[in-house]
């Protein structure tokens, strides 16, 4: 992984989980000052104690650059997620005048494509958007087994079934996570994220599943890096999963 100078002020715009909260306890660590984006409704208010916070609403592209552009910041970072089940209802998707001039232009709320999106706008105003990875880089796993049991060889059938299929529907803007078992697909991930199509397998495989979570093909590392935490370890053992298959250098597990 290309090394990258980080410089401080750092920009953070933090959605859920707990990547953002990894990401701030690391620029803490290098004595990094950061600016943090929060969303209401997804981000721990624990962010608060490692810099400078503005809450917005989900689509206040225009209040994100005039927040950074007045921090005088060079670099942002994206880190968590956004539930996409919020995108359907009640007053979490407040687009301003600069979200709602950029989806017109993209015609899709489509995820990567809104993301890459999102990076331009902030790159055209002299924003540099850079990888978690950079500040995280012991999280990112290299090929290999982490764990101390080795799969079964039917067991790695499943995790190749899971991979072609985790990757045909990541090209179609799916999702990222497939749940295998005994040679069938018994959930994909869609709107509901990862951990909930783990235990939807699960309950339908009755245990006993693989899980495969990949990076889409036309996936921009630096903005949605597929990630694994103690949640989602923890919602695995619930369901009964065997084992989780990562595509190395391109996720981080924290």
């Amino acid at each position: 992984m290309t090394t990258i100078e980080i410089k401080s002020p750092l920009a953070l715009v933090a959605g859920n989980g707990s990547l953002p909260l990894e990401v701030s306890r690391a620029a803490q660590k290098l004595g990094i000052q950061l600016v943090i984006i929060a969303h209401q409704g997804e981000s721990s208010p624990e962010l608060a104690q490692y810099g400078a916070t503005t809450w917005i609403k989900l689509g206040q592209l225009g209040k994100i650059i005039k927040t950074l552009k007045r921090a005088k910041v060079s670099q942002v970072i994206f880190a968590g997620g956004i539930s996409r089940v919020r995108l359907f209802g009640g007053n979490a998707v407040r687009p301003d005048l600069r979200a709602m001039k950029l989806l017109a232009r993209l015609r899709s709320i489509k995820d990567d494509l809104l993301l890459r999106g999102i990076a331009s706008e902030l790159e055209g105003e002299g924003l540099a958007v850079i990888s978690p990875a950079a500040l995280l880089t012991e999280c990112v796993p290299v090929p290999g087994i982490l764990t101390a049991r080795v799969p079964a060889q039917a067991e790695l059938s499943d995790a190749l079934l899971g991979w072609q299929v985790a990757k045909l529907i990541g090209t179609a803007e799916v999702g990222q996570t497939v749940v295998i078992s005994k040679g069938v697909v018994v959930a994909v991930e869609a709107a509901e994220g990862t951990d909930a199509a783990i235990l939807r397998g699960g309950q339908l495989a009755r245990g006993e599943t693989v899980v495969v979570k990949v990076a889409k093909p036309q996936q921009d590392l630096r903005l949605d890096l597929p990630t694994i935490g103690t949640k989602t370890i923890e919602t695995l053992k619930a369901a009964g999963a065997r084992v989780l298959v990562l595509e190395a250098g391109k996720c981080l597990i924290v």
